[in-house]
Formats: C-alpha cells, structure tokens, sequence
C-alpha cells in the first residue's frame, strides 16, 4: 500500500494508487471527488539535490505542460482536466488511460502487425498535425509515450518537454532533451528543430513497433547518438511495405523528410493492401526525393540530467572535440550516472551502407508446467500464475489476458458442463454485457469436447478480479472429459488483441494433457 493512498489533493482530488515513476515524478490513479469520476494524478517529484533555480524551471516547465496539452482536445491526445497546487509545486490532472505502452506491448507479445503498427502511426500522427497546427512539438515521442487501449485507440502522452511558439525554451543553454533513440538529427546537433523533428520521431517509434527497438539504439547513449548522425537503419528485419514511410521519416535532412500529409498517404496505403501483401512490396505513390545523409563535425555526449521521462544531453562545444573528450567532458559534469545498456547492446556498424544486424534473445512464447494432479499444460510465459486444490491459473502481466485450469471430479456431460459455467459465471458478478457466439464440437488429443466462445465486459467486483474494470474481453472455454474427471480450459484476451493471439490460444490449449 503507498504511504500517500488515500490523501486529498486540493480538497478533491483523491490518491487511490501509484501507477508509475518515473524521473519527474509519480502517476497516481486518482479519483475526482466533486464530479466523481476517475483521473490520473501527475505528482511532480524533483531529483534530490538539484539547485533552487532548476527545481523553479522543473515546476514551470510542468506547469506548461499542462498548459500546452489542455490547448487541444484530439482523441489520440490525453486530455489535460485541471492544474492545481499542493506543497507549493503543480499537480496535474488527467484522463485516466487505463492501457499499455506500445513499448511494454512489443516487449511482452511481440512486433505488432504491419496493419495495426500503420494503424498506430496514423493516429498518432493526427495528433501531431493538431498539436503542430496550433504552434505545439511534441519533441518526446516514442514508443513508451504511446498507449494501446482496448479498442483500439492509440493515445500520445507526456507533453513533458513540449515547446509552444512564443514561449521560451526552459532548457539551459547547449542542451538538448529528448530520449536518445528517438531524437532527430538536428535536434543532437542542436540547430533549429520544427515539426518535422516529431516527424522523425515517429519513424523511429514506427521502426520499433516492427523490431522492438530505435534503429540507432547502441546501447550506451553517446554511440546511440552517434548513430543518429552517421548511420542509416537497417530495414533487412522490416517488411517491404513498411520501407516507403519509414524512408521518408527518417531522412538526415528535415528538409527533404516527408511532410505529413506524405506519411499519412504511404500509412494509408498500408492499411488500404490486402493482408498478404504486407508481406511482399509496398502499395501507393514512392516518395522520390534523394536518401542523402547529413554531414557533421560534432558527436554526442553522455546523459546529465533525467526528467518526465526524458532525457537530457550536451552538445559538442565545435567540430574540432572528439569523441573522447565529449565523453570526459559530459562524465565530469553530470550530476546523475548515465543510463544503463539494454539488456542486448547493439554494436556500432561497421558500415553505414550494410549496418550489423542486431543480435537478438529469443524469449519463450511458452512454458512447461505440470501440476501435483498430474495434468500438464504450456502456459505462456511472464504471465503470473497462481494455484488452488483443483485449478490453476495464469494472468498476463498487464491485465490483457488469463489461462485457466479446473478439475471437475465428475464425469458430467461436457454440454452441461459448460451450461452450468455460464450460470455461474453470469452470477458471480462483476460481469457486463455478455455476447454468446454459440457452442461447438471440437476434438482434443483423441477425446471429445466442447467449446463456448463469448464476449464480455468486465465490472468492478464479482468473480474476475484479475480482469480491468471497462475493459471489453473475448473468451473461449472448453469443457473436456478425460477418464473419470472432467477439465474446464479457459483462454480469455482483451478484445482489441484477440484475433493476433488465437494461434497462442491454440497452441496452449491443445498442449493440456493428463498424466497416465
């Protein structure tokens, strides 16, 4: 339990739980006493140590936030509700997003599909045509400030270090903010950066929804930096349809980047293909301006400062500071230790033309578990598993799916079986809308069985409380008589990702056997 659960921001903002911290501070799940309603709370928390006049820039810097965000209203935008002051700093809030990141998505299931990553690009940059159109950047966007709800919205978050026309930049003098993978080349050199500098952002977001990483991501900032500037992607692991947009957005030179309306059109003709040709070449207009690479004489340097997320670096003093002294330069005036490599470090290309493939870790898709009944079954891994006297079970870290197992001591019908679950699913609570798709006979290792398929949306309360509340979930459950004991299998995902987890459905099910 947070020691802060519970307290009343302003007279009216209740702290329910904390759901993230990050360098700024701490997202709480809130509750909006007065209209009664869930929010999100942004509770601003500054590094410790840092001297009075940063801690001023921090909070007016947090407060702008706020400011730039509520300027617009886009449904793929968190909209900002109030800005209120406790302790004497701001606290900001928000639309309660209940979602993953799509950074937390891809490290967990996998790259998402083609359609649904043009999908994502498209709404996201929708939202960056509104925010540009009223004077606003971005100038964070990444996979980590990008959430996936249920149905399907794609949601940009933390305009942390947004800058507004006519306001001045609250960063010192020689740095630059941003996270290191996905800052556009200019904006590491430190000249003058606009909106396409978001642009490239979100060719580098889109380039990790297919990989799982920024295509310059090395491991240590300062090579990842480096890479931004010298390097060009490697597109080997990217499929072809996906190669016009991705091009276009991260070219060298804002200026022959493409516009927009340019990216928007190669997004669209993405989705507008047949499924299979995602697979194969690229549909619609190919932009025609040249691949140059920009020229540089400085480099980056290492991580000093961490806030809202982002991450701050020093530009190179002139062309003639090397490497080497960037590194002892920025080492001896950071306040903070630099960021730790990921955990698979990608080694600096030794080309730019033919970049060295990224060594990858397979992680399992499943894993072996047999339980103290003798039955056996691959539950998918990283998923949380708990166990009773007659089930067990398994919940996907973020709330998106659930595996299930239960022994029946009785050799029931398998029809009836599944005609009392239903009873009882359905009054146990905590259950909206149920959708019946119908029963069917299946066959599972040689014995007969039955499946129910059916949808729901999940309430407060009653008998899911692994499930989210509003969240809108597919179901199948099958009911299979084995010797003198029946089994009830239940495979259960978010609506929104189901049909891209069937073929893990299956292989999960299917694995479920009975010791002899």
């Amino acid at each position: 339990m947070d020691a802060d659960s519970g307290r009343l921001i302003a007279k009216r903002y209740e702290l329910v739980r904390a759901l993230g911290r990050g360098g700024m501070g701490v997202v709480w799940e809130g509750h909006d006493t007065l209209l009664d309603r869930q929010c999100a709370v942004k509770e601003v928390v500054l590094p410790a140590g840092l001297p009075d006049a940063d801690q001023e820039r921090q909070l007016v810097r947090t407060a702008r936030e706020a400011r730039t965000a509520a300027q617009f209203n886009h449904p793929s935008v968190v909209a900002v509700y109030d800005v209120v002051e406790e302790d004497g700093r701001p606290w900001i809030i928000m639309e309660l997003v209940r979602a993953p990141s799509v950074e937390e998505v891809v490290a967990t299931m996998g790259a998402l599909p083609v359609r649904q990553a043009a999908d994502v690009g498209r709404q996201v940059l929708s939202a960056l045509v509104a925010a540009h159109g009223q004077g606003i950047l971005h100038r964070d966007v990444k996979p980590s400030n990008v959430l996936l709800t249920d149905d399907g919205r794609a949601v940009l978050t933390d305009f942390g270090i947004a800058t507004a026309e006519g306001e001045s930049s609250l960063t010192k003098t020689g740095m630059v903010t941003g996270s290191p993978g996905f800052l556009a080349p200019e904006r590491v050199r430190g000249t003058e950066a606009g909106p396409a500098s978001d642009l490239w952002s979100l060719g580098a977001t889109l380039y990790a929804t297919l990989v799982g990483r920024s295509p310059f991501e090395r491991g240590e900032p300062m090579d990842t930096l480096k890479a931004i500037l010298d390097e060009e992607p490697d597109y080997r692991r990217i499929p072809p349809i996906m190669h016009p947009v991705l091009q276009g957005l991260l070219r060298k030179d804002p200026a022959e980047r493409v516009t927009a309306q340019e990216a928007d059109e190669l997004l669209d003709a993405v989705l507008q293909a047949r499924p299979a040709a995602a697979d194969r070449d690229a549909p619609g207009p190919r932009v025609s301006r040249g691949l140059g690479r920009a020229v540089v004489a400085a480099a980056a340097a290492a991580v000093v400062v961490v806030a809202a997320g982002a991450v701050a670096y020093f530009r190179s003093a002139g062309p003639a500071e090397g490497t080497a002294q960037l590194a002892q330069r920025a080492a001896a005036t950071s306040p903070m230790p630099s960021a730790p490599p990921s955990a698979t470090p990608t080694p600096t290309a030794s080309s730019t033309l033919a970049p060295t493939p990224v060594p990858t870790r397979t992680r399992p898709v499943v894993r072996p578990w047999t339980s103290p009944a003798g039955w056996s079954i691959e539950r998918p891994a990283g998923w949380k598993g708990s166990r009773g006297e007659h089930h067990a079970e398994w919940t996907h870290p973020h709330r998106m799916g659930h595996l299930a197992v239960e022994a029946v001591y009785a050799s029931l019908d398998p029809h009836q079986l599944l005609r009392d679950e239903e009873e009882a699913f359905k009054s146990a609570g905590g259950v909206g809308v149920l959708r019946d798709a119908g029963r069917r006979k299946v066959s599972h290792n040689g014995a007969k069985a039955v499946e129910w398929e059916f949808t729901w949306v999940a309430e407060a309360g009653g008998g899911t409380p692994w499930a989210a509340p509003g969240m809108k979930y597919h179901e199948v459950r099958r009911a299979v008589t084995i010797g003198e004991t029946a089994y009830i299998l239940s495979w259960t995902f978010t609506e929104a990702q189901w049909q891209r987890n069937t073929g893990l459905m299956r292989q999960v099910m299917e694995s479920f056997t009975v010791g002899a």
